[in-house]
């Protein structure tokens, strides 16, 4: 069988056969302000897996936008400091490899389907309906942190999946802790309120560790009391300029925070005037401009309100002239009237449509249409034929994809085959 074979039978076990089929049979959330069964659960799991890699030096970083980018940041500076980085982001968008990233390069198709076939039998024993935690997490997180303990790697910087409190990275040796900020997200989960939501991110937070932050000075103070209950030092970052720039203040401040932890030497000027650099190609699907001539076309996850008003300024920031065209789908109960605010008078064509993802429901695209009044709409589910759509009304304008993750990572395959990513080992 060769590379890109197992790759796939890798990546269907872990995306299909890790997660249970009845998804009636899940058992919902109750952590609000409790230890919770799920962590006990993914506590038990790496122990039985043998999981290598929990006591390798990390930056954990959450926050309701902006925490894969600020990740990816700080990787790149760490790395530029000498250091032999793993990066840790999730959800990707084509390979479940882009999760595993050493020095800036995914895994290869065989340490991925290595590493999944490694904790196979483990995670086997866990899937059943009443286990509290995803076994699918808990395996992702295991063979990430398996991958870089195998590398050899320095540190690693592990974006957080769902809040950090009870997210199933927190067993990770957290030395810096970083969170971008609290927004009205996950609020199911997390909520009700913004200090619900900042109190689970404020549980990435462990004894003695460095805290850097941007969150509104309204919900702050959770976080102040969670770093003094630790005894760990905390510093607000201002906001300063646009998201990235944001980003890139808070990316800076863990990584020479952790440089000074481990008596790295570094030149603070050096590493600013680099910004250009250092911010290009980040990551897939965030603020991504794709390859057109004619017209400009943009990725972007987002999937919440705040997210969404980042992604329409920016793209039309960008935008020239010419009609403005937004492709949009959603998952589950992910949208709103109020989510799809921003973009409302800005665009002059919407088409609605929808990720299609196993195990998880779809927001239904005609739904989608009802969001929006006063505009051309048009519905079609089948999101590569509304692709089609998109590109052809677009010409000679703007078109910006966004609404999920796992929509853009369906249609990037338009310009970026997926099986030329896995084997390239990036997503460029």
């Amino acid at each position: 069988m060769n590379s890109y074979s197992r790759y796939l039978k890798a990546e269907k076990l872990l995306n299909e056969g890790l997660i249970r089929r009845d998804l009636s049979l899940f058992r919902p959330h109750s952590f609000i302000k409790t230890p919770g069964e799920r962590l006990k659960t993914m506590e038990i799991f790496l122990k039985k897996s043998g999981t290598r890699g929990i006591n390798i030096p990390a930056i954990h970083i959450t926050g309701t936008s902006g925490k894969g980018t600020t990740a990816a940041i700080t990787a790149r500076i760490l790395q530029r400091l000498g250091l032999k980085v793993g990066l840790h982001t999730s959800p990707y968008l084509q390979s479940a490899t882009e999760k595993i990233i050493i020095d800036g390069k995914y895994i290869s198709a065989d340490q991925f389907a290595d590493l999944v076939e490694w904790i196979e039998p483990v995670a086997k024993e866990f899937l059943s309906p009443m286990t509290p935690a995803s076994i699918h997490g808990m395996a992702s997180v295991a063979i990430a942190l398996e991958g870089f303990y195998s590398e050899n790697v320095d540190v690693i910087v592990f974006e957080a999946g769902c809040g950090g409190r009870f997210d199933l990275t927190r067993f990770i040796d957290t030395k810096v802790a970083v969170i971008t900020n609290v927004g009205m997200d996950h609020v199911l989960s997390l909520g009700p309120s913004l200090e619900d939501i900042a109190w689970h991110k404020a549980g990435i937070i462990k004894n003695g560790s460095s805290v850097f932050h941007s969150v509104d000075k309204d919900v702050s103070h959770v976080i102040d009391e969670e770093a003094k209950k630790e005894g760990a030092s905390v510093k607000y970052i201002p906001k300063d300029g646009d998201a990235l720039k944001q980003n890139f203040n808070l990316a800076l401040e863990a990584a020479l925070d952790f440089a000074k932890q481990n008596n790295i030497t570094f030149n603070r000027a050096e590493i600013i005037a680099d910004y250009e650099s250092l911010t290009e190609k980040l990551l897939p699907g965030r603020m991504e401009k794709m390859r057109e001539t004619e017209f400009s076309v943009f990725l972007d996850g987002a999937h919440n309100h705040d997210k969404l008003k980042v992604a329409t300024d920016y793209a039309l920031s960008n935008h020239k002239s010419g009609i403005k065209v937004a492709l949009v789908g959603f998952l589950g109960a992910k949208a709103s009237s109020s989510t799809v605010e921003p973009l409302i008078n800005k665009f002059d064509y919407i088409i609605a449509t929808e990720p299609v993802v196993f195990g998880k429901s779809t927001f239904p695209a005609a739904d989608t249409g009802k969001l929006f009044s006063n505009v051309k709409i048009d519905i079609e589910p089948d999101s590569s034929k509304a692709l089609k759509i998109a590109l052809q009304s677009a010409k000679n304008g703007t078109l910006l994809i966004t609404g999920s993750f796992y929509l853009c990572g369906e249609l990037r395959n338009y310009w970026y085959p997926k099986k030329k990513v896995i084997l390239d080992r990036t997503s460029w």
